[in-house]
């Protein structure tokens, strides 16, 4: 689980900023929190914003880190990446943190880089969750030193003595990926592995654009074909069945250059079936029948029983069809997943974001986390949010980004916060400052 996250010089967070998921201590929705030897980690975060006031950028930092972290920041875009309204950000490192929950311990890892010129600056895991955080390793440049964890294994120490000397020639790759990856299976390095394995399978963003690539498949596959059903009956969409629509390819496809179908025929040489969704938002499975012919499907969306057709994908709401993205993470709500969300509410109506959150929160015995951004004014509902898991991003005079939580203003102020926001005066600085002045001061 994600217990906090740090962020500075980078796109619009100019200082740095902490969005912090350790759950306070008032008795409200004591579901929304999952306790780990007695510090409690919130399962859900909303956070709200103006236009351009941050939000995405936050999400971005979260994905950006984690890009580095699978692909060495030679395989990620660096350029003018960092705060740039300050001519110091050129020459300043930018810095992510993440503090994780992982086996009932709490890590600290981190590191620093100076995106101008693609090199790892400091590097950085610790264990947390003990009265002293212990060092597991640290990095200044390209030294690394391992804490007395990993020097009390002869064979860990050696092996990681050897990879040491090789980054001083990798100022682009993290150490923890160059661990990570080799999956070495020694005792010792399950910790390092175990990190490096959050980013890579417990961590999913999700942006507007994002497609879920499998819906062509799903009369196929029985287990999300029944995810599908159950969801979109849930979701009050009208649609009580999916089935396939056979497709003459050649009709289809005929008007894409021939590289396109080459493509395909390409890609099929490493899978059964691909699916593809075409800009009228239409979605077909590609596949090869006996023949070695290429050959489609179309996913049909069943209304009605009694009445012999099938709509396509492109005949409903822009709601129903953000659903066909969105209700396959219904299914890993279960698998510790934190899932995080850029604009949320896009295409959904208020009643659906709502539903989406009661789903999530039926999921027992989960360290499933739940992280949005929204202009959703419903979720801002103290009955069923918690204070500690509001947030709201704004611009400072320099234009940098500030991120605050709902749970530093005292409850006298919880009307006028609303207030604020519902009036469209969120993305106004001296309707909070003023707020959090009076907080501040007892007022």
């Amino acid at each position: 689980m994600l217990k906090r996250f740090i962020v500075k010089n980078f796109l619009s967070y100019q200082e740095e900023n902490i969005l912090e998921l350790t759950a306070s201590d008032r008795d409200s929705n004591l579901n929304h929190f999952f306790e780990v030897d007695a510090i409690k980690i919130l399962k859900t975060a909303v956070i709200y914003g103006a236009n351009a006031s941050g939000k995405s950028n936050l999400i971005k930092a979260i994905e950006f880190a984690q890009d580095i972290i699978s692909n060495s920041l030679n395989g990620v875009a660096t350029n003018k990446k960092y705060f740039r309204l300050n001519k110091e950000g050129f020459n300043t490192p930018s810095t992510f943190e993440f503090e994780l929950e992982i086996n009932g311990e709490i890590f600290s890892y981190g590191f620093s880089t100076l995106l101008t010129s693609k090199t790892i600056t400091e590097e950085w895991l610790y264990i947390i969750s003990s009265p002293t955080p212990e060092k597991i390793f640290e990095r200044k440049n390209n030294d690394i030193s391992l804490g007395e964890w990993l020097k009390n294994i002869e064979e860990v120490k050696n092996r990681l003595s050897v990879y040491s000397d090789d980054m001083k020639n990798q100022s682009h790759q993290l150490f923890l990926s160059e661990i990570g990856e080799k999956n070495l299976k020694l005792e010792g390095l399950s910790i390092i592995e175990n990190i490096y394995n959050w980013f890579e399978k417990k961590l999913l963003v999700i942006y507007p654009t994002t497609k879920f690539g499998r819906i062509g498949s799903i009369n196929e596959d029985k287990n999300l074909a029944q995810i599908f059903k159950t969801y979109l009956g849930e979701f009050d969409t009208g649609i009580i069945d999916i089935k396939s629509i056979e497709e003459d390819f050649e009709t289809i496809f005929k008007r894409f250059p021939d590289k396109f179908k080459e493509e395909i025929e390409k890609d099929l040489n490493d899978t059964s079936e691909i699916s593809i969704r075409v800009s009228s938002g239409l979605l077909y499975t590609i596949y090869k029948d006996n023949n070695n012919e290429l050959k489609a499907r179309e996913l049909g969306l069943v209304h009605n029983h009694k009445i012999n057709d099938a709509f396509s994908l492109k005949d409903e709401s822009d709601g129903t069809i953000r659903l066909f993205d969105l209700i396959p993470l219904i299914a890993r709500f279960s698998e510790d997943r934190t899932i995080i969300i850029d604009e949320f509410e896009r295409s959904l109506h208020p009643n659906l974001t709502k539903k989406f959150f009661e789903l999530f929160y039926e999921v027992e015995n989960s360290k499933a986390q739940l992280i949005v951004t929204t202009h959703e004014s419903t979720l801002l509902n103290l009955k069923e949010r918690r204070r500690d898991e509001i947030w709201f991003v704004e611009k400072d005079k320099q234009g940098g980004s500030q991120l605050f939580s709902f749970n530093q203003f005292e409850k006298r102020f919880d009307n006028e916060i609303k207030d604020a926001y519902l009036s469209g005066r969120y993305g106004a600085i001296p309707v909070f400052k003023k707020l959090i002045e009076e907080s501040d001061n007892g007022v």
